[in-house]
């Protein structure tokens, strides 16, 4: 089990790079909430499920979603 853990967090890593380095807004929202997702695999995981339900609701659900509406507003791409 903690090495699903362990494997999630890594993955995280390579989506928080991912979502660091791209241009597309749009495309650095989904990639957060991935890493949300892989978050709350973790978490799962490590057997702390009230955590679990409290992140999903603020970070994945809500974060994501004002992102989105935000961006929406906007320009999809990043200038530089």
């Amino acid at each position: 089990m903690i090495e699903l853990a362990a494997l999630a967090l890594l993955g995280c890593l390579g989506l928080a790079y991912l979502v660091v380095t791209e241009r597309d807004l749009l495309r650095a929202i989904l990639y957060t909430g991935l890493f949300g997702g892989l978050v709350i695999l973790a978490t799962y995981t490590l057997m702390a499920p009230d955590i679990v339900l409290a992140y999903v609701a603020i970070s994945v659900a809500l974060s994501t979603g004002l992102m989105v509406f935000l961006v929406s507003k906007t320009t999809r791409k990043e200038v530089v």
